[in-house]
């Protein structure tokens, strides 16, 4: 049997039994070009329109708040007999409940102040000679400058903050997590997140969110995201087979995410034999790919 065809197989399956959708945002539902916000908060909408709970799995700590919140607060404001939505932000260390009473967060399991200082000190050590700002993502140093001379109150404390400050872009700090720009050359991401890994053992998780970015968050017992996902399952009374997740960072940090039985990803390297299956049409339309399948599913 060709991959084609044991994707669709089981996305049959997973279409009589979901209850949960768990998905990444950045590369997954949005690329910030043909897709954008609006089309993943409608994907979020027509999700919660049939009954179903949808949950942000994503790199994004306080920026997924900040802009998640607002839109699905609105929808809760128009529809308040809704199911609730959660977000596992800073890769499912953070996890928010969201529905017509508010935001409630589940856990925290985010660095404590000394830690995100001893993470950025020994990233500086290794950035001065490995990390030259000449050679990093002017994608990712943009995003660092505007997040700095944004406003965070109530998100982010200005102690955190400005720990990262200094760096012009460099590296972003929040309680969820500490975000480094990668280079342009994909070819030394790996290489990288294994240094920087080496270097902050084992209390902590490095890992590789897009070609722009790598987060270091807390280690825990699991993956992170899995955690998240398994807490909202355990929290609605259900079974690993009733969620249905999709991402685009298989060997990055949407490991833990695609390990379900009933994984899927726009990522057309990975392997459709096991989860998580590759979507027809990841190729061309990566992000369209995922949505067609979410319809799919939801129809």
């Amino acid at each position: 049997m060709d991959n084609q065809n044991i994707m669709q197989i089981k996305l049959n399956e997973a279409k009589g039994k979901v209850n949960l959708f768990a998905m990444d945002y950045d590369g997954t539902l949005a690329d910030g070009e043909k897709y954008q916000k609006d089309d993943a908060i409608s994907i979020i909408r027509q999700i919660l329109a049939k009954g179903k709970t949808p949950a942000f799995m994503t790199a994004r700590a306080a920026t997924a708040v900040k802009t998640f919140v607002p839109p699905l607060e609105e929808f809760y404001r128009n529809n308040p007999e809704s199911v609730a939505a959660y977000i596992g932000g800073g890769n499912g260390t953070v996890l928010y409940k969201i529905d017509a009473k508010g935001v409630e967060r589940i856990y925290n399991h985010g660095l404590a102040l000394d830690e995100i200082k001893s993470i950025v000190a020994k990233w500086e050590n290794y950035a001065t000679e490995h990390l030259l700002v000449n050679e990093l993502s002017e994608k990712g140093l943009t995003t660092f400058k505007k997040f700095y001379a944004d406003t965070w109150e109530n998100l982010i404390s200005d102690e955190v903050l400005n720990i990262g400050r200094p760096f012009e872009g460099r590296i972003f700090t929040e309680e969820a997590k500490v975000t480094f720009v990668f280079p342009k050359d994909v070819n030394q991401h790996q290489k990288i997140v294994d240094d920087i890994q080496n270097l902050i053992r084992e209390k902590f998780s490095v890992a590789a969110g897009d070609k722009d970015f790598c987060h270091i968050t807390k280690r825990l017992n699991e993956d992170s995201k899995m955690v998240a996902v398994k807490t909202i399952l355990k929290e609605l009374g259900l079974e690993e087979n009733q969620v249905v997740t999709f991402g685009d960072m298989p060997h990055g940090n949407d490991k833990g995410l695609l390990s379900f039985p009933y994984s899927f990803t726009n990522y057309v390297s990975a392997s459709s034999n096991v989860p998580p299956f590759v979507l027809p049409g990841a190729e061309t339309d990566p992000v369209g790919s995922v949505h067609k399948a979410i319809h799919f599913l939801i129809a």
